[in-house]
């Protein structure tokens, strides 16, 4: 018998069986190789609403949002950057456990949390605008226009979610 989703399968243990290396103020950090599912609880929470946030600004735009869109959403929640910021906290307290003490000493700036999310999300293999996505997304119904991939594709690349090592890309001679 053979099965249509198989959990057993190999997953990115393998890849990186001790976990995902990071280097940041001169100290490693291990990441686990795997996502967990409950990393996303403090990002997804009912208190900070990012889904509600989104439903208005495209409710207010009839699905053509832009800046000024988003930035009236945001005034409507003077509190949502503080939240987000301590989701953001809590999600990497989770990811690296008994570490995130030392994490924090390093006393990461915004464009650290960023980079550093950015990256994780290529390994990981999670982007968050696929999980707000409606499953027609990639379709059209239009004669004008074209999708731009594949509803479908036949396999994932071998390689899918890797971002190869580049030390010297945070060094800077300048």
């Amino acid at each position: 018998m053979s099965f249509v989703i198989d959990l057993d399968a190999e997953r990115r243990e393998v890849q990186y069986p001790d976990g995902i290396p990071v280097k940041f103020g001169g100290e490693q950090f291990i990441f686990p190789a795997e996502l967990p599912a409950e990393a996303l609880d403090p990002i997804l929470s009912d208190e900070l609403d990012l889904v509600g946030l989104l439903g208005d600004v495209l409710e207010s735009s009839d699905g053509d949002a832009g800046v000024t869109e988003v930035v009236t959403a945001l005034f409507r929640r003077p509190s949502l950057p503080r939240k987000f910021l301590a989701a953001i906290r809590d999600t990497y307290a989770i990811l690296l456990g008994d570490q995130y003490e030392e994490f924090l000493k390093q006393r990461p700036f915004i464009g650290d949390y960023v980079r550093l999310t950015t990256a994780l999300t290529r390994v990981y293999g999670v982007e968050l605008g696929k999980l707000f996505r409606s499953a027609g997304s990639s379709e059209s119904d239009s004669q004008t226009s074209s999708p731009t991939s594949p509803a479908t594709t036949e396999s994932t690349p071998e390689g899918s979610g890797f971002v190869p090592d580049n030390p010297d890309s945070s060094d800077s001679d300048g």
